[in-house]
């Protein structure tokens, strides 16, 4: 189902099933998506601030460029997800599961993934090299699981401590990337 660029705001959609269904640019303010099986769905550019998604399973979710100022992350199962493009600077993402997520020109300014299971992330930058160095600024990826994770064109010289210290390293991509500095013992 296409539902691409639509208005759906303050609309009832009980008894709608969008499993696998396209929410691109999709207006879904007051829309009350407790509970919906969003399997497959893609909520790309999405503002999911005001949305309670606190019983809907976000894993292998295609959440590009969706925003979620407010919207809260901790303990969320975001295994596969694609969070490319999205803001989550500051963002308290204890518990939250990361493993596979596609992490591509996210802004992880001043987020805490120590000791995080990061394996086979991506966590490639992209964008303005200005743009990229501030994204891991004060980021703490000490003692984390980084197995296979992908740090292409990444700029980690204001990651916090400038350590990964203890961090498992195997398998990890750092092509083309800046660690002038960093402690990688």
């Amino acid at each position: 189902t296409n539902l691409s660029r639509v208005n759906l705001s303050g609309k009832d959609l009980t008894g709608t099933i969008l499993t696998g269904a396209n929410l691109t640019n999709t207006n879904l303010a007051q829309v009350d998506l407790t509970g919906k099986d969003l399997t497959g769905t893609i909520l790309t550019g999405v503002d999911l601030t005001s949305l309670d998604l606190s019983e809907v399973d976000l894993s292998g979710m295609d959440l590009t460029d969706a925003i979620l100022t407010d919207f809260d992350l901790v303990s969320r199962d975001l295994t596969n997800t694609n969070l490319s493009r999205v803001n989550l600077s500051g963002k308290d993402l204890t518990g939250t599961i990361l493993t596979g997520a596609n992490l591509t020109n996210t802004n992880l300014a001043q987020v805490n993934l120590s000791g995080k299971d990061l394996t086979g992330t991506v966590l490639t930058c992209t964008s303005n090299p200005t743009l990229c160095l501030n994204y891991f600024t004060d980021i703490d990826l000490q003692n984390a699981d980084l197995t296979n994770a992908n740090f292409k064109n990444t700029n980690l010289t204001k990651i916090k401590n400038n350590s990964l210290g203890e961090a498992n390293l195997s398998g990890a991509s750092f092509a083309h990337s800046n660690l002038t500095d960093i402690d990688m013992s």
